[in-house]
């Protein structure tokens, strides 16, 4: 009588042991899916999404380790004067006079027309360009989830859009500009057009050492090749008073 206790006992005993068993193992495993849905929501943190870098802060020009935007201007410039206009009518290999940018000179070196121009057009084009790839001495970035905001040193703001929304052309003499951007990675890309319909495009990304690196890339239909201008910055801990 005895041992049959014992037998219906243990039988019991291992049913129970059998279904703690299994119940420890629906729960670790409802608790290892939690884990992995929770780690897979977007957060932010200071604006960032989950992923990528924080870009936020006070950043200062360092000169010594950025490129020299007036050097990269002069050098696309002298090529451009050097070899002509290039794959177009009248240009390299047409045996015409193409169009140069003007005050820098026009066609074949030696050719007609060559030799810098005087005018206002001359200035305002190089103006233009100088403008374009100079670097501000002074960033404030500011990361709001998917829209980031780019503040130079005269106060003019680029505001970046990186879900794909419809960006508002921006008005003539506006403080504010609105441009389309995307993550490549850690890598923040703008594509925008320039008021002389050049085609811009800057890379933002952090460096090994904790610096903001800015790859400007400008192309324009009065160069042969595109200027590209590497701008790096500090964080800077003194901020402007607001």
């Amino acid at each position: 009588m005895a041992s049959m206790w014992n037998r219906t006992h243990a039988r019991v005993f291992r049913k129970r042991l059998i279904l703690a068993a299994g119940l420890i193992v629906v729960v670790a495993v409802a608790y290892a899916a939690k884990q992995s849905a929770d780690q897979a929501k977007p957060t932010t943190s200071g604006g960032e999404a989950q992923g990528q870098p924080a870009f936020a802060g006070w950043w200062k020009l360092n000169k010594d380790e950025s490129d020299d935007p007036g050097e990269k201007l002069r050098s696309a410039v002298q090529d451009r004067d050097r070899n002509g206009p290039m794959s177009r009518p009248g240009g390299m290999g047409g045996g015409g006079v193409g169009i140069g940018i003007p005050g820098v000179g026009m066609g074949r070196p030696g050719g007609p027309g060559n030799g810098p121009r005087s005018g206002s057009g001359s200035e305002e084009e190089h103006g233009r360009l100088r403008e374009l790839v100079q670097a501000s001495d002074q960033l404030r970035v500011a990361q709001k989830g998917p829209e980031i905001d780019m503040t130079d040193d005269a106060s003019r703001v680029r505001e970046l859009f990186t879900d794909g929304r419809k960006v508002e052309k921006s008005k003539k003499d506006s403080q504010q500009m609105q441009v389309k951007a995307r993550w490549e990675r850690a890598t923040l890309v703008t594509e925008e057009k320039g008021p002389g319909g050049e085609k811009i495009s800057h890379s933002y990304e952090l460096t090994a050492e904790g610096k903001l690196a800015d790859t400007l890339t400008l192309e324009s239909k009065h160069l042969n090749t595109p200027i590209i201008v590497r701008s790096v910055y500090d964080k800077s801990g003194a901020e402007k008073s607001e």
